[in-house]
């Protein structure tokens, strides 16, 4: 009996890769969730209703754009491996 090793791989590389996009589709919507109203950014300062621009860019880091960058590295960084493992590996089935 004939076991094809890469079909094996293959399902692995697109859980893996499936799980990484979810957690940015979730980081997403859990910044939409939490730091807008109607799809606008409304961000929390200690000076509200004008807050300066260097809160306002401290707010944008921490409420958005940090947590994006991270998931979207590890997202890349799954697809990179992928990638990587992939090129490697010979295409021949094994037993």
């Amino acid at each position: 009996m004939t076991h094809d090793r890469s079909a094996d791989n293959e399902q692995l590389y697109r859980y893996e890769i499936t799980a990484a996009l979810n957690a940015v589709v979730r980081a997403c919507r859990v910044i939409v969730t939490e730091h807008s109203h109607r799809g606008f950014w409304t961000p929390r300062t200690d000076t509200e209703p004008t807050p300066t621009h260097h809160e306002l860019i401290e707010a944008a880091r921490r409420d958005v754009l940090n947590r994006l960058q991270m998931v979207i590295q590890c997202a890349e960084t799954v697809a990179y491996t992928i990638e990587h493992d992939r090129q490697r590996q010979p295409n021949r089935p094994t037993e």
